[in-house]
């Protein structure tokens, strides 16, 4: 359903129609620039879904009108699907139905993905708590122990990360040769020293690096579970036919920039330290060593660990593993958003990065589209490393100190 409702600019008076395709959340949030003055209009609707009710709240910069008549633009809106950039067009729904390679199949998953968002993550978090305080009855009272799983820490931590690597599946949509990939390489390590495997991890719960990525690691999901609705649309579009997947053509319809900015920030740092663990297990099996062997000496992980992320990115580039994350780690970009001064432009629908050594000069510009395709797909490269962080953790039994 599209709803239309005109507002006029406080600034300039320019009359604008928003014609806004109706989503499924209880309150719907959009943001534009306007036409004539640039001036950023904000504006916010309250949903009804039991009795298919909305209102509109006051908008900011901006108030609503009774007449459309000399409006100078129509603007459409939509928080679940991409719109044109243009932002105009009939209806987001007609502008998109067509480009699904299988619609039932996407609906059918993004009904997944939306349970676990508001019912599952929240059990999985429940179950995450009380692992960590080691409070191994209310575990169970969560999540009863069946004939498949012990009643054991290390039992307990493979159900749980089965939950939370079915549940972000749906989300990341790496395909299942990469995450064979890494679990191949963690098996490689573990068969060929599970001596040095088990040295690794009991260096991991004695530095508490184990507990401090575990809390890192929830952290960063329960970011990514509470941004859905900011990158729903960009889920979507890897759903349509290929040829159709023009980012520079499509517009998010919710602009979080701020939000997002912090999720990449942090996927990104605990990305780079879940990747030592990743080069653990691969100096396992080049060298049947905990060192990195370098130019001059060899170093240990935990000075590696200590290196600057783009100085991890040229050691990583030594690996295997190289192809499924270096290319994830782009460093320009998170220096970039790592500063205040990098912000989103509303009139261009662009991230504005500014020069770090000059700092009133734009260094770089990225489209808000592709901005949020980056995250995506980062937080998609953390989930397969991941696995190496659970793995090492099973190797300690399930001990987080």
């Amino acid at each position: 359903m599209i709803n239309r409702n005109p507002l006029q600019c406080l600034s300039c008076d320019a009359k604008i129609v928003t014609r806004t395709q109706i989503g499924h959340k209880d309150v719907q949030s959009h943001s534009f620039s306007c036409p004539r003055c640039g001036v950023e209009i904000s504006f916010t609707l309250d949903l009804d879904q039991k009795n298919a009710g909305l209102k509109y709240r006051e908008p900011n910069n901006a108030k609503w009108v009774d007449s459309e008549g000399g409006a100078i633009a129509a603007l459409m809106f939509s928080d679940e699907i991409p719109v044109p950039s243009s932002g105009e067009g009939f209806s987001p729904f007609i502008a998109t139905a067509h480009n699904f390679k299988d619609r039932e199949e996407y609906g059918r998953k993004e009904g997944l993905r939306q349970r676990f968002c508001k019912v599952d993550f929240g059990y999985i978090e429940r179950c995450v708590v009380h692992f960590e305080r080691g409070d191994w009855e209310m575990v169970d009272k969560q999540s009863p122990p069946n004939h498949d799983r012990e009643a054991t820490p290390r039992g307990r931590l493979i159900s749980l990360a089965n939950a939370l690597q079915a549940g972000f599946s749906l989300f990341t949509l790496n395909p299942r040769s990469a995450h064979n990939r890494v679990q191949q390489r963690i098996k490689f390590a573990s068969s060929k020293s599970p001596g040095l495997v088990t040295d690794l991890a009991d260096l991991y719960v004695s530095t508490g690096r184990m507990l401090k990525l575990w809390k890192e690691l929830a952290s960063v999901r329960r970011l990514f579970v509470n941004s859905y609705p900011a990158l729903q649309p960009i889920v979507q579009i890897a759903y349509w036919e290929e040829e159709l997947q023009d980012l520079s053509a499509l517009a998010m319809g919710v602009k979080a920039f701020d939000q997002l900015r912090q999720l990449y920030i942090d996927t990104f740092e605990t990305l780079c330290r879940l990747l030592v663990i990743g080069v653990g297990f691969e100096v396992i099996i080049a060298h049947g060593s905990l060192e990195i062997p370098m130019k001059k000496r060899n170093i240990s992980l935990e000075e590696f660990e200590g290196f600057a992320n783009a100085n991890k990115r040229e050691v990583i580039e030594r690996f295997p593993i190289a192809d499924l994350f270096v290319p994830l780690l782009d460093t320009e970009l998170r220096n970039g958003i790592g500063h205040q001064s990098a912000h989103y432009e509303q009139a261009t629908d662009e991230v504005l990065l500014y020069d770090t050594k000059d700092s009133g000069t734009v260094g770089r510009k990225i489209g808000y589209t592709d901005f949020c395709d980056r995250v995506l797909k980062l937080f998609a490269g953390f989930e397969l490393a991941a696995m190496n962080h659970h793995s090492l953790h099973l190797h300690a039994d399930g001990r987080l100190s």
